[in-house]
C-alpha cells in the first residue's frame, strides 16, 4: 500500500502523465523546483508563495478527530510514498 511519504528535496525530479498540471504549464518530466515555481506563477503573489511552501500560511484547521477549530499554520510540501515490491511468488 501507499503510506509511507517522504518529501521530495527541489533538485528531485519527477514523471506524470501528460494531462496531471495542465494549468500549471509543465512538460511531463520536472523537477520539484519547477512544480513550485509554475504554482508560484499560477497564483501570481511571491510573497504568498514564500509564505505557503516555507514559513506555512495562518489557518483553522477542522480534523477529522476533533470537534473544534484549532489555529495555526499550513505549508504546501510535494511528497513521494514508492510502492511496495511484490513478489511474484506471492498468492493473489
Amino acid at each position: 500500500m501507499y503510506n509511507k511519504f517522504e518529501p521530495l528535496s527541489q533538485n528531485e525530479v519527477i514523471s506524470v502523465s501528460t494531462n496531471t498540471f495542465k494549468l500549471l504549464n509543465l512538460s511531463t518530466t520536472f523537477k520539484i523546483a519547477e512544480l513550485l515555481e509554475s504554482i508560484e506563477k499560477y497564483i501570481e503573489s511571491d510573497a504568498l508563495e514564500n509564505k505557503l511552501f516555507q514559513e506555512g500560511i495562518e489557518c483553522e484547521v477542522l480534523r477529522f478527530n476533533s470537534q473544534t477549530w484549532q489555529k495555526g499554520r499550513v505549508r504546501v510540501t510535494v511528497e513521494f510514498c514508492p510502492r511496495e515490491f511484490e513478489s511474484p511468488l506471492e498468492d493473489n
